[in-house]
């Protein structure tokens, strides 16, 4: 199935386009209403009622929220400016977004033909990329109406109009260097998974495809020119993704990392909005810093070793003598537990209680609730360890530090220290030997 089919029945939401703007072209009453649902919130919706779950994860058809959209009209409106690309566009939130930066004409025509030469847009799939004109079509006949209290057009083929808003693989485009280079990118890239590029410094094999777009999309900004991405919170906090930073930082200047949270009711994914100023390879200089870092003389890892579990249950082979093996589904919410009854052959590395054993899985908590919780493991039998769960085992102290551990691990304070760190739902071993010690 082609790209174009897949995204076919999306049709339906451009065709209600349609029908708005012929109304508000005929001067007809009536029509804000479903103007202003059409340009927010209206393109996720119907993409969720109109398109396959498994087709939006696929691709990462998931469009910019309403409130994502404020925040990025905010950032917009300090930074300089007046071409604007979007690799990346989807139905157009973010190109809605970049037009309100920009001026309209004496009338329709005139106004489409000159955001055409100021705005840029590129996705996969042709009805997206239909539904991408048409709002910005709509958009500027409002702005017509509430700046010059009328639309004066006879336009009705805004396919022939907008043609810098098209059908095209971005990662390709990107590559290739088609396309003009803008002032500002403003991405939404998919959270999906690629095969890391040739010759790549900072990864290898699968990664995130966010982070390519990125990368290949800071070579498209003209000289001193700014980037606004929204991206998966693991790129900023992940410890995976460090030497992606490091390739981020040696390109552009970090001017603003904002923590977000989820990216709307319907996909749970925590992100964060990147701004970036690019000025080519060199030292990199410290703007702003990815997470606020915390001053402690003491920290964990002044305490504890922590280390991930060892075994790969579905892929290590069950080879060597048995063993009691701790899984992530038999360890209590809290509180203390001996040595696990489930067993399982293993030759790799053991751990010899007392330990403290927590899960890697952590989402941020509300206000008031304690994001992680640690179990005091106990017994003199060595445990294989799931590579679900981290294990924390003390430098001296035994099980009075451990104890001492659980504490501090449970506090208010640690909390907000981890939701501030790590959004993504995953704890890391950094995190965790970076929290600061309290006696």
């Amino acid at each position: 199935m082609t790209a174009a089919s897949e995204s076919a029945p999306f049709a339906a939401h451009s065709d209600s386009i349609d029908d708005i703007l012929a109304g508000v072209l005929r001067g007809k009453d009536g029509y804000e209403v479903a103007t202003e649902t059409y340009l927010n919130g209206r393109a996720s919706s119907d993409a969720r009622a109109l398109l396959p779950l498994a087709f939006r994860r696929r691709v990462g058809a998931f469009f910019t929220s309403s409130p994502i959209r404020a925040e990025v009209s905010a950032i917009l409106g300090r930074l300089p400016g007046t071409t604007y690309l979007d690799p990346t566009c989807g139905a157009g939130d973010l190109l809605l977004t970049a037009a309100e930066q920009l001026p309209i004409q004496g009338n329709l025509f005139a106004t489409l033909s000159s955001w055409n030469r100021s705005l840029q847009g590129w996705d996969l799939h042709d009805e997206f990329v239909r539904a991408a004109r048409r709002r910005l079509a709509l958009y500027a006949a409002s702005r017509h109406i509430a700046e010059q209290g009328r639309v004066r057009s006879s336009i009705r083929d805004f396919d022939r109009v907008l043609t810098s808003i098209e059908t095209g693989d971005a990662l390709a485009r990107l590559k290739a260097g088609e396309g003009k280079r803008a002032d500002v990118v403003v991405l939404n890239p998919p959270y999906t998974r690629v095969s890391a590029p040739p010759g790549s410094t900072w990864t290898g094999g699968r990664t995130s495809a966010a982070a390519v777009f990125l990368l290949e999309s800071l070579g498209y900004l003209n000289a001193g020119g700014h980037l606004i991405a929204i991206l998966p919170d693991s790129l900023r906090s992940g410890s995976n993704f460090e030497r992606w930073r490091s390739v981020v930082e040696a390109q552009a200047d970090v001017l603003e990392v904002r923590k977000f949270g989820l990216f709307d009711d319907h996909a749970d994914v925590d992100v964060f909005l990147l701004v970036l100023r690019a000025r080519g390879y060199g030292p990199p200089r410290t703007m702003t810093s990815w997470w606020r870092n915390t001053d402690a003389d003491l920290r964990v890892e002044d305490k504890f070793l922590v280390r991930v579990g060892t075994v790969v249950d579905n892929r290590d082979p069950k080879e060597g003598p048995p063993t009691p093996f701790l899984t992530a589904r038999d360890l209590p919410a809290h509180s203390d537990m001996s040595v696990p009854s489930r067993r399982r052959e293993f030759a790799g590395r053991l751990y010899k209680p007392p330990f403290v054993a927590v899960r890697r899985t952590s989402r941020p908590s509300a206000e008031g609730e304690t994001r992680i919780r640690g179990v005091l493991v106990t017994g003199t039998v060595p445990i294989a360890v799931d590579n679900h769960l981290l294990v924390l085992e003390p430098r001296q102290g035994g099980i009075s530090a451990c104890r001492q551990l659980i504490g501090v691990l449970a506090s208010g304070e640690i909390t907000e220290i981890l939701n501030e760190r790590i959004r993504c739902r995953h704890l890391t071993v950094r995190v965790l030997k970076e929290l600061p010690w309290q006696d």
